[in-house]
C-alpha cells in the first residue's frame, strides 16, 4: 500500500524535476474555455391582490436567451371559505433594455388556480366545494441586481379565469431573486 501512494508522488517529483518539452504539445488544440452554464432564477415571493387575499409563492426562472425566459410558478393563497387554494402558471417573460440597474420586462402565461365555490343551502352558506380553473395572466415588473446572484423584483399582473365561477383580479408581487446553478 504504501509503495502504491508513492509512486504517484515519486512521477509527480520527477516531471517538475526533470520539465518536458513543450513541442509535443503544440499539435494538441487548447482546451476551449470554461463557459459558466445558465442559471436558474428561484424568486420566492409574496403579494396582495384585489380579492383582498395576500398570496405567497415561488417563481423558477430558466433563460432561454437574453431577451427571454420561461417562467414557471407555484401560488398558495388562503381562499375563499378558509380553504387552501394553490396555483400553478408557465409564463414567458421578455425583457426590455435596462435603464440604469433596473431591468423592466413583460410577463404573459397560462396556468390552474384553485378556487372555492359557497354551497347554499336556506339562503346561507353551508360549505366551500373546491374547484380548480384555467387562468391567463399579463403584466409585467421590475428586476434589481443587488450583485451578481441576487437581487429585489417586483411584479404586477392582471389574471383572469375562465369558467361558470370565472373571474378577474390584479396581483402585485413583491420577491428577492437568488442564482442556482444548473
Amino acid at each position: 500500500m504504501k509503495r502504491f501512494t508513492l509512486t504517484p508522488l515519486a512521477i509527480a517529483a520527477l516531471g517538475l524535476a526533470f520539465p518536458v518539452s513543450a513541442s509535443a504539445q503544440d499539435a494538441t488544440p487548447a482546451p476551449a474555455p470554461h463557459v459558466s452554464s445558465p442559471t436558474v432564477e428561484v424568486t420566492p415571493f409574496v403579494s396582495i391582490d384585489s380579492r383582498g387575499m395576500s398570496p405567497i409563492g415561488a417563481a423558477f426562472t430558466f433563460p432561454l436567451s437574453s431577451k427571454f425566459s420561461i417562467e414557471t410558478e407555484l401560488g398558495f393563497h388562503r381562499g375563499e371559505g378558509n380553504l387552501n387554494a394553490l396555483s400553478t402558471s408557465a409564463n414567458l417573460l421578455y425583457y426590455l433594455p435596462r435603464v440604469g440597474r433596473v431591468t423592466p420586462y413583460l410577463a404573459t402565461g397560462a396556468g390552474l388556480a384553485q378556487y372555492g365555490v359557497p354551497i347554499v343551502r336556506d339562503s346561507s352558506v353551508i360549505a366551500t366545494q373546491p374547484r380548480v380553473a384555467f387562468e391567463v395572466n399579463a403584466g409585467g415588473g421590475l428586476k434589481v441586481p443587488v450583485d451578481e446572484n441576487w437581487g429585489m423584483r417586483t411584479d404586477a399582473r392582471w389574471f383572469k379565469s375562465f369558467g361558470r365561477h370565472g373571474s378577474e383580479h390584479w396581483r402585485v408581487a413583491q420577491g428577492v431573486s437568488f442564482d442556482v446553478k444548473r
